[in-house]
């Protein structure tokens, strides 16, 4: 759990619900995309034109089904990216290696599983950028939570 608990951030709620339910019409037709920017997006649902199109240069995350309820995801190779989401010091960075892992449908959201090595990674500015793989990220009607590879770092946010 975060070390300050669930933070509470009720602006996040729309892009959640309208991330949710593309995934889960785009799982529906065996195979998907979303831009990178519109994932991210959940995290900085007010992010500035500047620090989405930074991420919208990576492209699609491609997604395949594979299973009733989940399958496999991947975003290619390619520029490196800072996507700050304008609180409490936080960035996301999209390293240039590519990206992937696997998607799981759950009752109210769902959640994706990066491979090792192929992370997104959730980062912090103090005096200078403090960067973790990111492991897992699960998104619900109710939160957003982002797993950490230690449980201190770990990320909630609430919406109500």
């Amino acid at each position: 759990m975060f070390i300050t608990g669930c933070l509470k951030w009720p602006e996040m709620r729309p892009v959640a619900l309208d991330l949710i339910e593309r995934v889960r019409a785009g799982h529906g037709t065996g195979s998907f995309r979303i831009p990178a920017a519109d994932f991210v997006r959940v995290f900085a649902p007010n992010a500035t034109t500047t620090e989405l199109d930074k991420v919208a240069r990576r492209g699609d995350i491609h997604f395949v089904a594979e299973a009733e309820d989940g399958g496999g995801f991947r975003l290619a190779t390619g520029e490196s990216a800072l996507f700050d989401l304008g609180r409490e010091g936080l960035v996301v960075k999209l390293p240039a290696r590519p990206l992937s892992g696997t998607y799981g449908l759950l009752a109210d959201g769902f959640r994706i599983q990066f491979a090792r090595g192929e992370e997104l990674e959730g980062c912090r500015r103090f005096f200078l950028l403090i960067c973790h793989r990111v492991v897992g990220v699960e998104v619900t009607r109710a939160r957003v939570y982002v797993e950490m590879p230690t449980r201190l770092l770990d990320l909630c946010v609430e919406f109500d």
